[in-house]
């Protein structure tokens, strides 16, 4: 099963690993502290799943955002997340479709792709597409698994498309192809018991390295599943897991 079928077919089981990682909270403070959006009125998200950062990033700064999400769950429940937050009134554009139908005269200021870069890989098209929606002087920030991180030693396991793709390979590509960016590191711990327990994976770790296999749990041979055990094992330091990411920040000219 290739990546995108993966999360397609089980978007429930993302959700609850994308909880895991407590992005809402790293990740939002992560794009304050390297002022992704210190000058900016609004805000684009490619992927944003249930929006749950860029809702967050929009109530407390007052911006405007629009976004776009191929996956219909998941555009159902951020655009409840949007109404639950009251800021109705900042959703400037939604669009229920893949990045590549997308279509918009709209320009911002930020514009966002949070681990959803996977779906691209080194399409220079689609950044190009994704830069052309930037204001003078705005920011694109892609944010993808380094090649340092557990998840990148799991899912370079698997044999599925689409999963493997790391932030370092992505910024070497652009770079090459004359894409200047700045390259910053994002440090995400989460606390080793939500994945490993005393009779090895929980239910949450199960869904971790299934994910990142792109095959359900009971369709995993026992090398990957022990595999998948280890790599998480080893990657505990003071009772913590670190997930390193890394973003690509490309600014507009002015």
């Amino acid at each position: 099963m290739e990546y995108l079928e993966y999360f397609n077919k089980y978007p429930d089981a993302y959700q609850k690993i994308a909880a895991s990682f407590d992005r809402i909270h790293t990740l939002h403070d992560y794009l304050i502290d390297i002022d992704a959006i210190v000058e900016a009125s609004s805000i684009f998200s490619i992927g944003p799943g249930d929006g749950a950062i860029e809702v967050r990033l929009a109530k407390e700064n007052n911006l405007k955002l629009g976004v776009v999400e191929p996956s219909s769950l998941l555009f159902e429940k951020l655009r409840s997340n949007v109404a639950s937050a009251g800021i109705e009134h900042l959703l400037i554009e939604e669009n229920q479709q893949s990045f590549e139908d997308y279509e918009s005269e709209e320009k911002y200021d930020c514009v966002l792709s949070l681990y959803s870069w996977f779906a691209f890989g080194f399409d220079t098209q689609l950044l190009e597409k994704a830069l052309g929606l930037l204001n003078p002087g705005g920011l694109l920030v892609i944010c993808l698994q380094s090649e340092k991180s557990p998840s990148t030693q799991i899912s370079s396991s698997s044999r599925s498309t689409g999963i493997n793709l790391t932030s370092e390979a992505l910024s070497t590509h652009f770079k090459q192809k004359g894409y200047g960016h700045q390259y910053l590191m994002y440090d995400g711990g989460v606390a080793a018991e939500t994945y490993i327990g005393k009779d090895g994976l929980t239910e949450l770790g199960k869904d971790l390295v299934s994910f990142l296999n792109a095959t359900p749990w009971n369709d995993l041979n026992t090398f990957l599943r022990k595999s998948g055990f280890t790599v998480l094992k080893d990657s505990i330091h003071n009772g913590q897991i670190r997930f390193q990411s890394g973003c690509l920040v490309f600014r507009a000219s002015d």
